[in-house]
């Protein structure tokens, strides 16, 4: 029997996850990435963490899926996690969310939590903190899980095809063309689109995306004081920050809501000339504001930044939903995935499994 050819477009996470996942299923794949490396941009610049759900209490459903995919996710990639740390949650006082209905959300979604021991509750400004605990959540290492997604690839057989960005995709009688910028046309029999919204020139109809927020960001890598080495802490809800280790480095990335993004445009296009033109960095914002609530903060040294573009769609941004957002072209040759996080990437092996059966 003739093989189905498939092409994937984007070789981050999700693309080569479900290349691998479609070749192991019989399909012949072929990843077409545009950097010169997989796996180098949304899975590289962000804060690495595999979410257990505490981040999206205005959000059930995001909350639930993040809790009911993180022991898969550790089980699947654990040589590439760390969990050696406590992660601690504090819900800031006068925030979007309270402590009480932090607790109740963790509760019904079956997340682990634990009032934070002493030892914890000192480093925090009680004025500003109502409360903290110790949660269970990891982070993964980008370098580790870049080498296992090769070697998934490697022994499925799919052939990757890096520095060949794509201009267009077209629904054909009977299969699929791939169009790359170099003027060289695949013929496949169907398409998945990985892109995490960069932009495809030329897409069927029923794939392209509306309302997104495209926002070039900056992830602070930061050198803490010897008391905040060995934890996580995450200040919420609303415009507070996040402080997590960043595997592979001696550093923690630090997050704040309101000084990462450095803007926010409805195309990808815009939001990568905005990055590329040159952005002023804003980590001492970020610490001088983080360090009001979690004082030895201020002793934190900046050591770099790692820069990227996040894509979330504009109507989310007045809650804390990340689902994947999926589109299917009016012939069903072609799908295109907007991916959420890291850990949900279960559901969208489901989706093209099914699709592509």
């Amino acid at each position: 029997m003739t093989k189905r050819r498939i092409a994937v477009v984007g070789g981050g996470f999700y693309g080569t996850s479900l290349a691998g996942h479609l070749s192991r299923q019989g399909a012949a794949v072929t990843v077409l990435e545009a950097r010169d490396q997989l796996l180098g941009g949304a899975s590289y610049f962000n804060q690495a963490r595999v979410h257990g759900g505490y981040h999206y209490p205005r959000s059930l459903r995001t909350a639930g899926r993040s809790q009911a995919s993180y022991l898969s996710f550790m089980d699947r990639y654990r040589s590439c996690v760390r969990d050696d740390f406590q992660c601690i949650y504090a819900i800031a006082r006068g925030g979007l969310v309270n402590a009480r209905k932090f607790r109740r959300m963790c509760d019904y979604i079956g997340a682990p939590l634990a009032d934070a021991p002493p030892s914890i509750t000192r480093l925090f400004n009680r004025t500003l903190i109502e409360a903290s605990w110790v949660t269970r959540e990891a982070v993964f290492d980008s370098v580790l899980l870049r080498e296992q997604m090769l070697q998934e690839l490697h022994d499925e057989d799919v052939q990757i095809r890096t520095a060949a960005p794509v201009r267009a995709v077209r629904e054909l009688d009977g299969h699929a063309e791939v169009e790359l910028e170099s003027g060289e046309t695949v013929l496949v029999d169907g398409v998945v689109i990985c892109t995490y919204g960069e932009a495809v020139e030329q897409l069927p109809e029923g794939v392209g995306y509306s309302g997104l927020q495209c926002e070039p960001c900056e992830m602070a890598l930061v050198d803490l004081p010897e008391r905040l080495r060995s934890v996580g802490v995450t200040v919420m809800d609303g415009p507070y920050f996040s402080l997590m280790p960043f595997p592979s480095t001696p550093y923690h990335t630090l997050s704040h809501v309101r000084y990462t993004p450095h803007g926010s445009f409805p195309t990808f296009g815009q939001a990568l000339q905005a990055l590329r033109g040159g952005l002023t960095s804003r980590a001492d914002w970020m610490i001088r504001d983080s360090q009001r609530y979690l004082p030895e903060l201020g002793q934190a040294v900046h050591r770099e930044s790692l820069w990227g573009i996040k894509t979330v769609p504009a109507r989310r941004d007045r809650d804390d939903a990340r689902p994947i957002v999926l589109r299917q072209s009016d012939g069903g040759r072609v799908l295109s995935f907007l991916g959420s996080k890291i850990d949900n990437i279960g559901d969208a092996l489901r989706v093209a499994e099914e699709h592509f059966s």
